[in-house]
């Protein structure tokens, strides 16, 4: 078993590439984001985003995910 520098690194999942893009896109950050579902009532910080992006413990913020698919207009089919 190769363990090197990618062993441990972290990928983001397929959802977190298109929210990076997006954001990129409408030239937003993720503290933006933050201030955005803050504003909506939501307990967020720009860890747990990250995190999300990840995929660690994105199943359990079904609510925050949604909210952030419709702020950066992303069509989620079946989620």
């Amino acid at each position: 078993m190769d363990l090197n520098s990618n062993a441990t690194r972290r990928v983001l999942t397929a959802w977190g590439i298109e929210v990076k893009k997006r954001l990129i896109e409408t030239n937003r950050k993720q503290t933006d984001l933050v201030k955005e579902l803050s504003s909506q009532g939501f307990d967020v910080n720009k860890i747990r985003i990250s995190n999300w992006l990840y995929g660690i413990g994105a199943s359990t913020r079904t609510d925050e995910i949604k909210a952030i698919n419709k702020l950066l207009g992303i069509e989620i089919i079946n989620y």
